[in-house]
């Protein structure tokens, strides 16, 4: 037997069909690598289309469409896609209900998406500065009769003094009669902050630095807020009915 010659290089044979059976196993792994992340992507495109509108040019509109842009009433339980259209500095969208508590800020302006997941039950949306002129309701699974009333949550106000006679108070775009909530920080120790209209004269004291918050029920008519010392820094606003 004739042996290999010194510093001669001799390598296996490569058998046939090896080759292909490896590159088939590697073909095969991303195949279903690829069937997987498209089940992922699919199963998310796959959740219905929820549309909120706000505030279009500022007003008080407010409405929720599906993916036909039918006016939603009844849905059937399950995860949607929620896109709600924000137009408004002053208004904003707020859905709520069972398992569900998403909302865009006051003065937020822009798109913003949500996943929300409905169940049976009855659902609301609302714009929250004014809640009892825009709102709505509808239903979820096996919940059909009417939804029943609620009452609207109380509006939220911020107001402030600070020295050098500063005062604010907001947002008073729209404000309807109702309950109300006002937040006052008070940075002044020779001045207080004064509310007064029909039903209610609240204000904090000349000396008081600090925060306090007022829960009131505002009427129709016209209000005034401002320095508690001097009625001629005092500015005024309107409750519609």
């Amino acid at each position: 037997m004739t042996q290999p010659a010194t510093g001669q290089i001799t390598s296996n044979p490569i058998v046939p069909g090896a080759r292909i059976r490896g590159v088939g196993v590697r073909l095969l792994l991303a195949a279903v690598a690829v069937s997987v992340l498209g089940a992922v992507g699919t199963a998310r495109a796959d959740n219905p289309a929820l549309t909120g509108d706000v505030g279009l040019n500022d007003a008080y509109t407010i409405t929720l469409a599906d993916a036909a842009g039918n006016k939603v009433t009844h849905l059937d339980p399950g995860t949607y896609a929620l896109t709600v259209h924000d137009h408004s500095s002053f208004h904003n969208f707020h859905l709520s209900g069972p398992g569900v508590d998403v909302s865009t800020t006051v003065d937020f302006i822009g798109d913003q998406s949500f996943t929300v997941t409905l169940t049976d039950g009855t659902y609301f949306f609302n714009c929250d500065p004014h809640s009892a002129q825009m709102k709505g309701t509808f239903t979820v699974g096996s919940v059909s009769t009417p939804p029943p009333s609620r009452a609207p949550a109380p509006a939220k106000l911020s107001g402030s003094i600070a020295a050098g006679s500063k005062f604010t108070l907001g947002p008073l775009g729209g404000l309807s009669a109702g309950k109300a909530v006002i937040a006052v920080r008070d940075r002044s120790a020779s001045d207080g902050f004064r509310l007064a209209g029909p039903g209610v004269t609240r204000s904090t004291g000349s000396k008081f630095t600090g925060s306090v918050s007022w829960k009131l029920t505002l009427r129709a008519g016209t209000y005034s807020f401002g320095s508690a010392r001097f009625p001629k820094l005092r500015k005024r606003f309107s409750v519609s009915s």
